[in-house]
């Protein structure tokens, strides 16, 4: 009896310590809203970009995250990769239906995901995105503010030569034209606790994932952002040079936090 009495109390105990870290994660993001509130009414916002990843077909998802991003007063969407199960052409029509309808200006990048359909019939591993989205790979600049979105979407060969070069283009502009500089792509080249990173899947890609992030962090980035993972957090890179988000997923399978996306406010005194 004394046994079974204990056992309760430590289930009850554990149960008031569960309720009591919700309360208090709940807290610290009902701060955060009004934090960024406050901030918002001081300061005027320059560029407003909304960050959606991961729908995998998740289509009905994608469309509300981006109704609520057109709320939102937004200037265009970033989409950081998978946008279907197996990238068929029909998944992938399927997503861009969405996003055109939107009727939001919008720049897409291909998830490892969209590329399986293709590789598998023997095509260009990026055969069906390109057909269906375009080049997966864009440099931007808005507002003084440079937008390089690289592809690393293919597991087994990860940056190709032309993207190396778009990107380290944009990167020399940062000297004459940039006040700020933020980099995007599908897959993050670092992380500090998860494996799932760009290069785990091929010796030769980890190689050029580290090569990634050194070029980030020599050229001081301010911001690079990545989907993949399907959760949203927000670290330093190893030397803490670069802020590093993981935007989390809209899609409601395998997503621990929730479907959501994020909105990154470039403010007129050039905060973020």
């Amino acid at each position: 009896m004394k046994k079974i009495f204990f056992s309760l109390v430590i289930l009850v105990s554990l149960g008031f310590l569960w309720f009591q870290a919700g309360q208090f994660s709940k807290t610290r993001i009902k701060q955060t809203e009004q934090a960024a509130s406050v901030l918002a009414e001081r300061k005027n916002s320059i560029l407003r970009i909304a960050l959606v990843a991961d729908s995998e077909n998740d289509n009905e998802n994608l469309k509300k995250a981006l109704d609520q991003a057109k709320g939102s007063g937004i200037n265009f969407v970033i989409g950081l990769g998978d946008w279907s199960a197996v990238g068929t052409n029909k998944d992938l029509l399927a997503a861009k239906n969405v996003f055109d309808k939107s009727g939001l200006k919008y720049y897409i990048t291909a998830g490892d995901h969209d590329l399986w359909d293709s590789r598998n019939r023997g095509e260009d591993a990026l055969f069906n995105f390109i057909n269906v989205f375009g080049k997966p790979s864009h440099s931007i600049e808005e507002n003084g503010v440079q937008i390089d979105i690289v592809d690393n979407s293919d597991i087994y060969k990860g940056i190709n030569d032309s993207d190396w070069q778009l990107l380290n283009q944009g990167l020399q502009k940062r000297p004459t034209t940039s006040r700020l500089v933020f980099v995007f792509s599908y897959k993050t080249p670092f992380h500090p606790q998860s494996a799932h990173v760009m290069g785990s899947e091929n010796e030769q890609v980890a190689q050029q994932a580290k090569k990634f992030m050194d070029l980030l962090e020599e050229n001081r980035v301010d911001g690079f952002f990545a989907g993949d993972l399907h959760f949203f957090a927000e670290y330093k890179s190893p030397n803490q040079a670069v802020k590093i988000t993981t935007v989390g997923a809209v899609d409601n399978v395998r997503n621990f936090q929730g479907p959501r996306f994020a909105i990154l406010t470039v403010y007129d005194d050039y905060s973020w």
